[in-house]
């Protein structure tokens, strides 16, 4: 088994390899990871058992530390159907060995939380846990189970009182308008700005037609009153962003929005995700978010990151 660097001859069969995993997502897809590669260091391997590439990690460097991967919210091991507990096994031990040949220190493990996976893929969880590895963060997100959980009453009473209003959904190519509004509401609320700027998440939504989504909420008068960006990865459709404005939340645009999002997502996903809800690494938790997306059925699933000193 052999630890290699990632380099840009790989990118072909990097891809590939994603595509067909147990637990890979668009985030992995080189396209994705590299949109704003200036700002990271990329340190990602390919672990090669007999010629071929038996698992990936997406990573990158901060001095002494790896983590995998500093842009992205998870970003363990993805495999496929070969891997087994002892390979896993194997697996960190070669990538332990390259990383410290180079001179890290230090793995800050980001696991890839168990709603992504297409297959049971946790052998990463038990080699973890032969290592010593130390949990560093956990992070509460909130998910929907679409096949078996429906909005509360009260949500769905609410949607349909902002259909009678005359509120309408639409799916949109372009992100400016959305991104605009969610940046109004940040700067009201919280005084900063979106993690990606709307050309951004236009150039991704170009890559990814098919796996970003976006969509505008409007009022009988065709006034931007609310949306979302939406990941489809796998089994999870992942609200990246969700907004609506102080007359959205008069006209309930966030009933109206969710109630249709978890309609149209029942038919290819297993999970409608929300994100974490917590700052500080976990430590802090936002309540009130948390209230927010648990109104509407969803329960908490984590996001741990895991340390190795090395």
């Amino acid at each position: 088994m052999i630890a290699a660097a990632y380099s840009a001859k790989d990118r072909k069969r990097w891809d590939a390899f994603v595509r067909n995993s147990r637990n890979g997502t668009l985030l992995f897809e080189r396209a994705y990871m590299e949109y704003h590669a200036e700002r990271f260091v990329d340190a990602s391997l390919i672990i090669d058992e007999a010629d071929a590439a038996l698992a990936l990690l997406p990573a990158s460097r901060h001095d002494n530390t790896i983590r995998s991967h500093g842009g992205l919210t998870y970003g363990g091991f993805i495999t496929d159907g070969r891997m087994r507990v002892e390979k896993m096994l194997r697996t960190f031990d070669a990538a332990l060995a390259f990383y410290n040949s180079i001179g890290i220190t230090r793995l800050e493990y980001k696991a890839i939380p168990h709603i992504y996976h297409q297959a049971p893929a946790e052998e990463d969880a038990y080699a973890l846990f032969r290592l010593g590895a130390q949990l560093l963060k956990r992070e509460p997100s909130a998910a929907l189970h679409l096949l078996d959980t429906g909005l509360p009453g009260k949500k769905r009473n609410g949607a349909a009182r902002a259909a009678q209003l005359g509120l309408r959904l639409e799916q949109v190519s372009t992100a400016d308008a959305l991104m605009a509004l969610i940046n109004t509401n940040l700067q009201l609320r919280h005084g900063v700005s979106a993690v990606h700027s709307a050309a951004e998440m236009n150039r991704l939504r170009a890559a990814f037609p098919r796996s970003i989504e976006i969509f505008h909420v409007s009022d009988g008068d065709g006034l931007l009153v609310g949306g979302a960006i939406v990941y489809v990865a796998g089994p999870v459709a992942h609200t990246q962003y969700l907004v609506a404005s102080e007359a959205g939340r008069a006209s309930r645009a966030m009933d109206f929005l969710i109630h249709a999002l978890a309609a149209r997502y029942r038919e290819g996903c297993q999970w409608l995700e929300f994100g974490i809800s917590t700052e500080a690494g976990g430590q802090v938790l936002n309540e009130g978010l948390m209230s927010q997306k648990e109104e509407f059925g969803a329960r908490c699933v984590c996001y741990d990151t895991y340390v190795i000193d090395l």
